[in-house]
């Protein structure tokens, strides 16, 4: 509103004041009139200005920046570092704040959406098919509008464990076995059928007399039984070769001693027996009396 003063008067003349004191408020009420009406910039000389107890430390460059603005109290805020979310659902016609190249500006989603499918490439296809490997199977394909892929194993196929995965070496194994062919084309034995007697003989010829793989006659000196398929050896039975005797009472079969050249000597090794015998005991007969033999094979 306007606002006029006068200067006071003292005594009969308002110039009483003397020179310099009516100089200074004759240039007061000048100032505040010719701005009365709030038309005329003043510049208050103030060295603190205090809003509510606190001092104002803006510049008046500052504060004008202000000037003009309808920005809210709402909007502020939301630039402040808040942490909370409302869900919205975006359209081309939202803005964001947006640095462009060093000015601030609203920029619409729109425009966002052009820039990044113009970057990233856009297409558009009628069709999506997948084929895949043996032992997989596809449903589902192709999709023309909407749908699934969906992959899943061929029926008799199954997906190995890690512990049943062949190592490096059993694959190298494999790759070179199978890089000989046809085994069966190739004449490889499927079966083995059983020696002649040229052939056994010609296996043999070179074995030495009691040598893994060779056949004897051999008896226990002393009692106990012999049976068919059954592992024997010095360690735990008193194994002897035997020999027949030339009598007229026993000419098959050994007598109640083994009686041949190698009869005090133990044989070496494990023998495994091809028949079954015994000792008979009882009566006055020596062949009542005989000691068990039969055929042996040499094992080991």
């Amino acid at each position: 509103m306007p606002l006029t003063i006068t200067k006071a008067q003292v005594g009969s003349n308002e110039d009483t004041w003397g020179d310099v004191t009516n100089a200074a408020l004759d240039a007061i009420v000048t100032e505040v009139n010719n701005n009365a009406d709030g038309t005329n910039a003043t510049t208050p000389n103030m060295t603190s200005f205090q809003v509510g107890g606190v001092a104002v430390t803006s510049t008046a460059a500052e504060l004008n920046k202000l000037d003009g603005a309808t920005v809210t109290t709402a909007e502020i805020n939301t630039l402040d570092g808040d942490t909370s979310a409302t869900s919205t659902t975006v359209v081309d016609a939202d803005r964001v704040v947006f640095n462009d190249d060093g000015t601030m500006k609203q920029v619409a989603m729109s425009d966002i959406k052009t820039y990044i499918n113009a970057s990233a490439g856009s297409g558009s296809v009628t069709s999506v098919g997948l084929s895949v490997p043996t032992g997989l199977s596809v449903s589902g394909s192709p999709v023309t509008t909407t749908g699934t892929l969906a992959i899943s194993l061929a029926s008799g196929y199954v997906i190995p464990q890690s512990s049943q995965i062949p190592s490096t070496t059993d694959i190298n194994n494999f790759n070179t076995a199978f890089s000989w062919g046809n085994h069966a084309s190739a004449g490889y034995l499927t079966s083995a059928p059983a020696p002649t007697a040229a052939q056994v003989g010609s296996a043999t010829s070179g074995l030495s007399h009691g040598a893994v793989g060779s056949y004897a006659w051999l008896g226990l000196n002393g009692t106990g039984t012999i049976v068919a398929g059954s592992n024997y050896n010095t360690n735990t039975t008193d194994l002897r070769y035997a020999g027949f005797l030339g009598t007229s009472v026993y000419v098959d079969d050994t007598a109640n001693v083994i009686d041949n050249n190698d009869s005090a000597t133990d044989v070496s090794g494990t023998w495994k027996a091809m028949g079954n015998a015994r000792r008979t005991s009882g009566g006055s007969s020596v062949v009542n009396n005989r000691y068990p033999s039969t055929l042996f094979l040499r094992i080991a």
